[in-house]
């Protein structure tokens, strides 16, 4: 029998060392320090060294890689499990191991007898195993399985929403850039303009009003400049943070590629999407599991009222050695060995209505449990039917905005024309160039949007 015990203990010391600790990437060492200005590179967690061109999935791939609160929910997903494993252990016997020692001294009274001491060691295992406890065990067990699972869920919905996130910052920062663009090419063409008609202000063929007036509007240009270049740098504070980049910031040396010309997707029936979305949203599959475990609890505590039956073990020994203050020898009880066995049954028959009340609190939440799937649902519905309609929008905006630039480019490279061979007045000018500024801005901002409503289709439907 001691052999068993022996080898079961190193059993378990063994499976304690492999197992015991979880192990797991650790953190950049920046963000144990006080200060910025000393870090060094290798206690930051930077963009990946070579990376100069930025792509979209390169993005994607670093913030599900980086990202603390995508990596926060995987180790919530292991936390789970780990607890299910935990509810297993119910299914097993507990073995205990103990010992005692109690020494007793004897003190005579006047005119007694001398004192005596009494010493009494023991030891030895007890073992108990659970048999019937009204299926209590099973229902925690899975209770915890869909626990795991409903977090395994939002692990995948937390991924879903980070390249979302991801994928909006990143089309901001295109915006921000075209902007830029836009804004110089519209500074450039004022400081044209300026340049030449204060040469025919010099020479009296112009009045001062007309170099005045560019002048102004290329300050104007300079204005939207700024705001765009400090949009430019927000927007990729924005993106670094998504990425789990410790310096909140993406090198200027690293750029972005062009924006990607327009890619008509997502124009089947919506029935389609609704299928998809139905069968593939995860936080919608994390209700239902979460719906499954409260179904589950409903039925482990009616388990409460049911009977206990457990099966019990004990092996150990026991002895006694016991002086006289008049002798110098110990004497020695044999040592007592004991081994026993049995079975027993307790019923819990009132304890003050607790176990009824347990199943009524239960069945509440099984109800709030059930109608937070049907929000769910209608909400994944919705999101489905505004994602498709607002790609539509985004796609017919993009084809009349590309019509229109094309036309108002036209029309104010004529006007310019005209207006330096003096056939045109002044305003027609600033007018013209007006529009074609907004133009292209408006393009951009449609392009972005195009971009943008793919990944909340994307989002919507469940489909990354």
């Amino acid at each position: 029998m001691n052999k068993i015990f022996l080898h079961i203990y190193v059993i378990f010391l063994f499976l304690f060392a492999v197992q015991g600790c979880y192990n797991y990437p650790e953190v950049p060492d920046a963000v144990n320090q006080r200060t910025y200005a000393e870090l060094r590179k290798d206690q930051q967690r930077l963009i990946p060294d070579g990376c100069k061109l930025l792509t979209l999935e390169e993005a994607e791939q670093i913030a599900l890689a980086n990202n603390p609160d995508y990596l926060s929910a995987g180790h919530a997903v292991n936390a789970a499990w780990y607890r299910f494993y935990a509810s297993l252990s119910s299914y097993f016997p507990t073995i205990t191991a103990g010992y005692s020692f109690n020494d007793v001294q004897l003190q005579p009274a006047q005119n007694s007898p001398a004192s005596r001491a009494n010493t009494t060691m023991g030891g030895g295992f007890q073992g108990q195993w659970i048999l019937f406890d009204g299926l209590v065990r099973e229902m925690n067990m899975l209770v915890a399985k869909h626990q795991a699972k409903q977090t395994e869920a939002l692990d995948k919905d937390a991924r879903r929403l980070l390249l979302q996130s991801v994928a909006n910052a990143y089309n901001n920062i295109l915006l921000a850039r075209e902007n830029i663009r836009i804004a110089q090419a519209d500074a450039d063409f004022n400081q044209d303009l300026f340049n030449e008609t204060e040469l025919k202000y010099k020479v009296g063929e112009v009045s001062l009003s007309e170099p005045l007036n560019f002048k102004v509007k290329y300050n104007q240009a300079l204005n939207q400049l700024i705001i765009n270049r400090y949009a430019y740098a927000t927007a990729k504070y924005v993106l670094a943070a998504l990425l789990g980049l410790t310096e909140s910031d993406i090198p200027s040396n690293v750029e972005f590629p062009p924006m990607a010309p327009k890619n008509v997707q997502f124009s089947s029936d919506t029935v389609v999407y609704l299928d998809t979305a139905l069968a593939n949203r995860p936080d919608l599959e994390a209700y239902r599991e979460a719906l499954a475990a409260a179904n589950y609890t409903v039925w482990s505590n009616w388990g409460a009222l049911l009977p206990t039956i457990t099966a019990d073990i004990y092996y150990g020994y026991l002895r006694t050695n016991y002086t006289h203050n008049r002798r110098t020898t110990w004497g020695v009880q044999p040592w007592t060995r004991s081994f026993n066995y049995g079975v027993s049954a307790s019923w819990v028959l009132f304890n003050g209505g607790q176990n009824w009340f347990n199943i009524k609190t239960s069945q509440a939440q099984l109800a709030q449990s059930q109608l937070a799937v049907v929000t769910k649902w209608i909400q994944v519905v919705e999101e489905v039917r505004q994602a498709q309609s607002n790609y539509k929008q985004a796609i017919e905006q993009v084809t009349l905005f590309e019509e229109t630039l094309g036309l108002v480019q036209k029309t104010r490279d004529l006007v310019e024309e005209e207006y330096k061979a003096g056939n045109t007045n002044l305003t027609r000018v600033n007018q013209a160039q007006s529009d074609l500024v907004k133009a292209e801005a408006d393009l951009a901002s449609s392009r972005v949007n195009l971009e943008n409503a793919k990944a909340q289709m994307e989002a919507a439907i469940g489909s990354r």
